[in-house]
């Protein structure tokens, strides 16, 4: 029996659901929030709510599952007493450092995206030689299988398809200076000129634990019938799909919006200088270090989108393994041939 934990941060969904519509299994939750778009977006994929800790964890105890599946490291916060995997696939694939962190050695097996995340897990001496598998990004199988229509995606949105597009999708404000909205959020809603569509997409941790720049957002947002605001939307790739351009600063979307190769602009929040393995995708589009100039770079890279379209592209084959829709199928026969090893004393 495979179980997967998710808690209420509602962005972690896509990262293990598909492999769940292939590998089967029951996810849990204690997130309110989680379990309501787990039942009415995923009825096909088995979930419980348990309101409490202790609830959670006496569940487990009855189910015994041979894998718990993890997109966050929460193996601790679970605690469980009996004998099973702890397998991580991982939320995200930007350059933040959390991703990297030294909780991974607490997992017995890691699903990767491709080779960028392998070769710094393993130079981080976070990799043995049987405790990871090289998948793909399940999350991306819908882009690469073509599931998506940018006409279509704006239309539902409410906005005019025929006007250029632009998604602002800045992360949350957490302790490490990585998002743009103190310093450019304003900026980009309330300077955008005539003939755009803006849709405004929120880490759903702003909503959250933000609620001034939330604020601040949203007051401006209604202030223009050509601004859309999701604030607390768990799945961006269906919103990126209508995007001819991305916004963004420090966060799994731009490695996410690589999948479309469409052109980007990156705002850089940083009041001190970043490492440099932090900006490393910055290089597939023009950085705007400087209050007042976010929308005449738009404007340039939107008229120009080939720009940086050899970097974009490389930086997509670095970070995405096989990029043909079939990462899920992969995580999953992954961990069918670890779980089978383990049984044999092998893993």
């Amino acid at each position: 029996m495979i179980a997967y934990y998710v808690d209420n941060s509602i962005h972690q969904i896509p990262s293990f659901i598909y492999i769940a519509k292939v590998l089967g299994g029951t996810v849990l939750t204690d997130g309110p929030d989680s379990f309501r778009i787990l039942r009415e977006d995923f009825p096909e994929v088995k979930a419980e709510f348990y309101a409490t800790r202790a609830e959670l964890q006496q569940r487990l105890a009855e189910l015994k599952p041979e894998a718990i599946i993890q997109p966050d490291y929460s193996k601790s916060y679970l605690n469980v007493k009996f004998d099973t995997a702890h397998i991580q696939v991982f939320h995200g694939t930007s350059d933040k450092t959390y991703g990297y962190s030294s909780k991974i050695r607490d997992y017995d097996f890691l699903l990767l995206p491709g080779q960028r995340a392998h070769r710094l897990m393993k130079a981080a001496g976070l990799l043995t030689e049987d405790n990871y598998a090289i998948v793909g990004y399940p999350k991306a199988d819908r882009v690469f299988k073509g599931e998506f229509d940018r006409e279509e995606t704006i239309k539902r949105l409410g906005l005019d398809p025929d006007l250029p597009t632009v998604l602002y999708a800045p992360t949350w404000q957490d302790s490490k200076f990585n998002t743009s909205l103190p310093k450019y959020g304003a900026e980009v809603l309330s300077g955008m000129p005539e003939g755009y569509n803006l849709i405004v997409k929120l880490h759903p941790n702003t909503k959250r634990y933000d609620r001034r720049n939330y604020r601040m957002v949203e007051t401006l947002a209604g202030q223009n019938p050509r601004i859309k605001l999701l604030g607390y939307e768990y799945d961006v790739i269906p919103v990126m799909a209508g995007a001819d351009l991305l916004i963004a600063d420090i966060s799994a979307v731009t490695h996410e919006f690589l999948c479309f190769d469409r052109p980007f602009v990156f705002l850089d929040p940083r009041p001190l200088p970043f490492g440099q393995r932090k900006t490393w995708v910055w290089r597939c589009g023009p950085v705007v270090k400087r209050r007042g100039q976010v929308w005449a770079t738009v404007q340039e890279a939107l008229a120009h989108p080939e720009a940086y379209a050899k970097e974009r592209r490389s930086a997509r084959e670095e970070i995405f393994y096989q990029p043909d829709g079939h990462a899920a199928e992969r995580a999953a026969e992954a961990i069918r041939d670890f779980l089978e090893k383990r049984r044999k004393g092998q893993a």
